[in-house]
């Protein structure tokens, strides 16, 4: 594109004349700098901008840049560190000017380029303005400055990585607070600022694009006002009741959407008893039960069982947790949220699924036949345990049947372990059901037992995994030989199906065993993102036992369905 002239000849030739009165003999004068331009010679003054003025970025300010100015053989390079502006004599000719900006002096970490086509005179001064681009390929990380300031709610802040990496993160925020995210991957990011007002049932979101760079600080700021609030489902269950009263209130109500606020006296939060909410009358319910940062714990000497399970025997229920926290209990005997056939839970900025300990599938949540969608909150520090024979899976979500969608929130810390039968899956089982992870993480979690398969996802019986974004990292399957521990992110049964479209798979281990990333021994596609190998820096590497044919990345096993090209690898598979 060739960038145009600001001034026409006929100006310029003006120019050219008012400044002959002074002086005869003297050069031309640059209209933007008031620089000399030599005899002979043309001018380009350089202004940097970025491309998308509503993305929150990190200033140009501080920057070091070097600028190449190319016509032919000829090249003219410059430097420009810390500004934004900078005007550059040129023979007359079309030159085509690249720019790169660094955060370090060292021109290390690149950060932002772009390009411009520019047409030079002799004796004329021309204004270019070169649009950047983020570039994040030398990787790395960066911090989000936050600044927001809201009437009297609860807030919080939710970020999701646009990329092939992970991140998801998520902080609650008061009013007029100021705070950082640090060590964020460098990339692309969707914000959102969710607000609930709870005296007047009224809620805000705002959602915006963050650019994070290595090395550098992106600053957010947000004001928000009565104004931006707007109502809520009506609210149900008012007055001083027992949450399980409340409960009931919204079954009873007619079809339609509705919303619980706990308010901290309901006298039920810190022992609540297992309960079952219904739909038996062909309606559709939809709940929303704002919490307010309440805890509802099942009762430390009640009765064992699930805290809730949701059903549906005609229409549908869907229950939406924000802002809450469900705490189940070291020798319960169940998961602490089951979702059956005609119910869906879907989690919000802020909820939380805890502490609970299952001696049967699933510590944190149980679909069968239902469905689970998070877009935010976190299923964390769970354990299932089993003593007898079976199958023991899911140490935080197990999906027998149902579909379970990730678009965000965390599957994280949760563990599954026993000495008596085959265990599968810290993180996510699914047997006979559909997983689609389009965001968020499933990290940290551990399998651990003599047969272990699958730290952080197992899929197995008809079960499907398709993987197009977030990240699996940091899992383990830890069994005694390399046959009992097998997949530390993903293990693939022979009657299973995994597509990976994009994401990270990094930082898994599978102790003595194979298949640090992925462990297939079923159907494998994989059309984009990255299974890191075992020579990965940055803490990325996937490991696995230290004899050869281990599979750091990948493993294939005997009734896979691997396409060629994707054997059994130590190596990075696909592009960071």
């Amino acid at each position: 594109m060739k960038t145009k002239t600001l001034y026409t000849l006929g100006i310029a030739a003006l120019l050219f004349a008012l400044a002959a009165c002074t002086d005869l003999t003297g050069p031309e004068q640059d209209a933007f700098s008031g620089e000399p331009i030599p005899p002979g010679m043309g001018q380009a003054h350089i202004r940097l901008g970025l491309l998308n003025a509503r993305t929150a970025m990190p200033s140009l300010e501080g920057l070091f840049f070097t600028l190449d100015f190319t016509v032919g053989s000829t090249i003219v390079s410059k430097d420009l560190d810390g500004g934004r502006t900078l005007t550059v004599a040129l023979e007359p000719g079309d030159w085509e000017l690249e720019v790169k900006g660094y955060t370090d002096d060292g021109k290390d970490r690149l950060v932002v380029q772009g390009q411009s086509s520019i047409s030079i005179t002799a004796g004329i001064s021309s204004q270019v303005v070169v649009d950047l681009k983020p570039d994040f390929s030398s990787g790395g990380t960066g911090t989000l400055f936050y600044n927001v300031s809201f009437p009297e709610s609860r807030a919080f802040l939710s970020l999701y990585s646009l990329g092939a990496q992970e991140t998801y993160r998520e902080t609650a925020i008061s009013a007029s607070s100021a705070g950082t995210l640090d060590n964020l991957p460098a990339g692309t990011y969707q914000a959102f600022i969710d607000l609930y007002d709870g005296t007047n049932n009224q809620a805000a979101v705002w959602t915006g694009v963050v650019h994070i760079y290595d090395g550098s600080t992106t600053s957010l700021t947000q004001i928000f006002t009565a104004a931006n609030f707007t109502a809520c489902p009506p609210e149900v269950g008012k007055g001083e009741k027992t949450l399980a009263e409340k409960l009931e209130d919204a079954l009873d109500s007619p079809a339609g959407s509705y919303t619980i606020v706990l308010d901290g006296t309901e006298t039920d939060l810190s022992s609540f008893t297992p309960k079952s909410l219904n739909v038996t009358d062909a309606k559709n319910i939809t709940l929303t039960l704002k919490g307010n940062g309440q805890t509802v714990s099942l009762g430390p000497d009640g009765d064992n069982g699930s805290l809730l399970t949701l059903g549906a025997e005609s229409g549908t229920l869907t229950l939406i947790l924000q802002d809450i926290t469900l705490q189940g209990k070291d020798d319960n005997n169940a998961p602490l949220v089951q979702v059956n056939s005609g119910a869906t839970l879907e989690m919000k900025a802020g909820s939380l699924i805890t502490g609970n300990t299952s001696s049967t599938n699933g510590g944190g949540v149980y679909v069968s036949g239902g469905a689970l969608t998070m877009s935010g909150g976190a299923v964390s520090g769970n354990r299932t345990t089993f003593s007898s024979t079976g199958t023991n899976g899911g140490g935080g979500v197990f999906i027998n049947g149902g579909q379970f969608t990730m678009n965000g929130g965390k599957v994280s810390d949760n563990t599954n372990n026993s000495t008596s039968v085959v265990v599968r899956a810290g993180g996510v089982f699914i047997t006979g059901g559909t997983f689609t992870m389009n965001g968020g993480t499933i990290s940290g979690n551990t399998a651990s037992g003599t047969g272990v398969h699958g730290g952080g996802v197992h899929v197995t019986t008809s079960g499907t995994f398709t993987m197009n974004g977030g990240a699996i990292s940091d899992n383990t399957a830890s069994g005694s030989t390399a046959t009992d521990s097998l997949g530390g992110g993903v293990y693939v049964s022979s009657a299973g199906t995994f597509t990976m479209n994009n994401g990270a798979i990094s930082g898994n281990n599978t102790t003595n065993g194979r298949g640090g990333g992925v462990f297939i021994n079923g159907g494998f596609t994989m059309t984009g993102g990255v299974i890191y190998g075992s020579g990965a820096g940055d803490g990325k590497a996937n490991t696995a036992n230290s004899d050869s044919n281990s599979g750091a990345a990948l493993y294939k096993g005997s009734g896979s369905t691997v396409p060629d090209g994707l054997n059994t690898t130590d190596e990075t598979i696909g592009t960071p």
